[in-house]
C-alpha cells in the first residue's frame, strides 16, 4: 500500500497531537463548557427563587409535594455547594481546563 508524501505528513501530525496530550487526556481532546452551563442553571434558580420569594408570604399554605420540591433543591443545592467548597479547599478540584492547542512541530 502506498500513502502518498501529504497523507503520511497528516498521519504523522495526528499521532503527535495524541502522544502531546497524554495518557490521561486522551479521549478528551474537546472541552465541554460545564461551568458556564452550571453558571446559567445557577443564574435560573436564582431569579426562579427570588421570584418564588416575593409571591409568598409566611402564611402561604403550599400543598405537600410542592413544599417536598423545594426541599429536595434546598438540599440539591446546599450539598453541591458544600462540595465544591471542599474540592477547592484540598486543591483536588482543578478550575484550569487544560487546552488542546499543539501544533506541532513544522515538517511542512
Amino acid at each position: 500500500m502506498k500513502i502518498s508524501k501529504q497523507k503520511l505528513k497528516q498521519i504523522i501530525k495526528e499521532e503527535l497531537e495524541i502522544a502531546s496530550i497524554g495518557p490521561e487526556m486522551q479521549g478528551m481532546a474537546e472541552i465541554d463548557d460545564e461551568g458556564r452551563m452550571a453558571k446559567r442553571q445557577l443564574t435560573d434558580i436564582n431569579e426562579y427563587s427570588g421570584k418564588m420569594i416575593e409571591m409568598l408570604s409566611d402564611n402561604t399554605q403550599l400543598e405537600a409535594w410542592v413544599q417536598a420540591k423545594i426541599t429536595l433543591a434546598a438540599d440539591y443545592i446546599k450539598t453541591v455547594k458544600h462540595y465544591l467548597e471542599y474540592e477547592m479547599k484540598q486543591g483536588e478540584f482543578d478550575q484550569v481546563t487544560p487546552q488542546n492547542d499543539f501544533e506541532g512541530p513544522d515538517f511542512y
